[in-house]
């Protein structure tokens, strides 16, 4: 399958390489539409996909919206007798639709599209930048989730913890258990569940300091080939097994000032005589790689840990560097895609969203690449070329006399 042709892309062309009948396989494998009569899985995505492009601050009265709009309908050949729905009905089917039908797409879509844009690579290595990002739900209404506030006024948040590998979304993950509000808990989750699945792939995980456990870097570790590039406090108490030559030191962005091999502390917790909870400092057995460096435009250190020993200092620290694109990516679907605020308020739903989200920012970043277009501007440019499809299929259904479909302006 080749790429498209630079600058010419157009929204029809990209939906086409979804070809209708994965989504007829893997309905039938998942069984989602076992007792759907109007809200099956395939309605539900075109109503998401659809909604994300077209409506801003999206909530379940708007997806209701959606369903009863004559554009969508038209557009999707939405053939039910039904022609409105509850923003109630709507809340019922994201809690019970089956999520597996979602990731199954999602997984397929992700496929097929890294086959047209594989990862961006830096030493041969493909990098995943992996982060989380916290969402409350202001309402008090959030049914699992982690608690945050004070005593008084206590709210719930969902943990997303997601991979990017600068094109795409790669690995998702869902986190309402209170324990995971520990990002050295969620993220090594992340890494370690991507790498397992593909492990043939030559994977660098780049993230931040949020997960300083020592025993997490060593479970990392003990992955075979599965490579890291974390962030360190600048004082962690480190012992140097050996130092590297600084020769040099001169980075294009800053000084290299340590490259050393090292052992790590961590924190264990064990019960004292009587039964009080203590924390101490135990030395790790692994030997790690530390680079300390000062970018040129910062007053402070930036210290990284990595088990990648066969590269230059100065490419683990522009592959730490490329880890800032995740944010970029995190702002576009926080301020283009909802993605902060809950659609839904159970975990099921909750997922389901998470996975349209994912695949919606896939087609949005393809078309930006090829269309050399901004997020924004991508975004837009897709609405306004779904309303263009509308009007096409309208003068189709018409016969050229758009009043016969008593259609409202876009």
């Amino acid at each position: 399958m080749a790429k498209f042709t630079k600058h010419s892309l157009q929204l029809s062309e990209l939906l086409r390489l979804i070809p209708e009948e994965i989504f007829v396989e893997i309905a039938r494998d998942t069984q989602v539409d076992y007792y759907a009569k109007v809200l099956k899985g395939k309605m539900l995505f075109n109503m998401l996909f659809y909604a994300m492009l077209t409506v801003d601050k999206l909530g379940q009265r708007g997806l209701a919206d959606v369903f009863s709009s004559p554009q969508f309908r038209l557009l999707f050949n939405v053939e039910t007798d039904k022609e409105t729905l509850s923003h109630s009905s709507v809340s019922e089917r994201l809690s019970s639709l089956n999520v597996e039908f979602f990731a199954q797409v999602y997984e397929y879509i992700l496929a097929t599209f890294s086959r047209l844009y594989p990862a961006q690579n830096i030493a041969g290595l493909q990098l995943q930048r992996v982060d989380s990002s916290l969402v409350a739900e202001t309402s008090n209404k959030l049914k699992e989730g982690m608690t945050c506030g004070n005593e008084y006024k206590k709210k719930k948040m969902v943990k997303y913890t997601l991979n990017y590998d600068g094109m795409y979304g790669t690995c998702a993950a869902v986190h309402t258990a209170e324990k995971y509000a520990n990002e050295s808990l969620a993220l090594p989750k992340n890494v370690t569940g991507h790498f397992k699945r593909t492990p043939d792939h030559a994977l660098a995980y780049v993230f931040d300091r949020g997960q300083s456990s020592g025993n997490a870097f060593s479970e990392m570790k003990s992955n075979q080939g599965l490579l890291f590039v974390g962030r360190l406090m600048e004082n962690r108490k480190l012992v140097v097994v050996k130092n590297f030559d600084l020769t040099f030191r001169h980075f294009s962005h800053g000084e290299l000032k340590q490259d050393a091999l090292v052992r790590i502390y961590t924190t264990e917790e064990t019960v004292s005589k009587n039964g009080k909870p203590v924390r101490k400092q135990v030395l790790i057995n692994d030997i790690f790689r530390v680079i300390r460096f000062r970018p040129a435009d910062s007053d402070h250190d930036i210290l990284l840990i990595t088990n990648i020993l066969c590269l230059r200092a100065e490419t683990v620290a522009q592959m730490y560097r490329r880890r800032w694109d995740i944010e970029v990516w995190f702002r576009f679907l926080k301020q283009e895609l909802n993605f902060s605020h809950f659609l839904s308020l159970n975990e099921n739903g909750i997922r389901i969203v998470l996975y349209m989200t994912l695949i919606v920012a896939m087609l949005i970043r393809i078309y930006k690449q090829e269309n050399q277009l901004g997020y924004k501007t991508a975004k837009r440019r897709m609405k306004i070329e779904l309303q263009e499809l509308i009007i096409a299929i309208a003068v189709v259904h018409s016969g050229g006399d758009l009043k016969r479909l008593n259609l409202p302006a876009p």
